[in-house]
């Protein structure tokens, strides 16, 4: 885990809290990742 990501979950009790979080993180950036994709092909 790189050292900024230790820096945002230092305060996180549990594993899961921070699977829930790294979770959300992720969910974000793959909706985005499949927002560009499909504005790439339309505009294609």
């Amino acid at each position: 885990m790189s050292s900024v990501l230790q820096k945002q979950h230092e305060n996180f009790c549990t594993a899961k809290e921070i699977m829930t979080n790294l979770e959300d993180l992720l969910e974000g950036q793959s909706a985005l990742a499949r927002q560009s994709a499909i504005t790439n092909l339309m505009n294609y």
